[in-house]
Formats: C-alpha cells, structure tokens, sequence
C-alpha cells in the first residue's frame, strides 16, 4: 500500500527507463509519501521539521547509498514544498498532525502540477 502521491511518481514517465528505476529505488522504502510545507532550506521549520523527524523516527533513510530507515526527506523543494516518505501509514499520519500546513500557505500551481 502507499499515498496516491507514491503511485503517481511511479507512474511518471521520467523518459528514461533508468532514472524511473532510480525513482523506485529511492521511494520503495517509504510509500507512504506526503508533499509537506517545510518553508524551504531556512533555519526555521525545515530545520524544526527535520530534527523532530530524527528524534521521532531516527536516521534518515538513503536507499541509493545502503541506509534503511522509516522516513526520509525528498532533495527538491519548490516554493517550500517537499516531498517526505515513511515506512508506515501511521508515521505518515504521526508527521501530518505535528506539521500541518500552517493557516494561510497554500500549494502554488507549478508544485501541485510538479506532484502529479
């Protein structure tokens, strides 16, 4: 099982049968994606965001490197929007209660476009 985000980054065609099996490697750990606010790479909720991750579910994974863990942390952000898997459902649910999309941000078009 997995977030409809999670199947429609398989389902993107990459032009590339390459990169897509790159894709699949780096999500197949953690389906249960979100595209989640972390306001960019500023010192404030992203890095907030990405300490309570290390303190709630441990190390990051990196499955193109060897490392296994329960979430990770996409390496694109557009417009303060980034993608985050976890190994569960519940995880998931666990990071969208304690970092809802604060009152007032929306996603911009080119980043739901971007999604899928």
């Amino acid at each position: 099982m997995s977030t409809d985000l999670h199947r429609r980054m398989l389902a993107f065609n990459y032009e590339d049968d390459d990169r897509a099996a790159l894709m699949r490697k780096i999500w197949e750990p953690t389906p249960w994606m979100v595209d989640a606010y972390d306001g960019g790479y500023s010192p404030h909720r992203n890095h907030k965001i990405m300490q309570w991750c290390y303190d709630t579910f441990g190390e990051q994974a990196f499955p193109i490197h060897g490392l296994s863990g329960r979430w990770q942390r996409g390496s694109t952000t557009i417009n303060g929007w980034t993608w985050f898997g976890f190994s569960t459902q519940a995880e998931m649910e666990q990071f969208i209660a304690r970092w809802p999309t604060p009152e007032g941000v929306t996603i911009p078009a080119d980043v739901a476009e971007a999604a899928g």
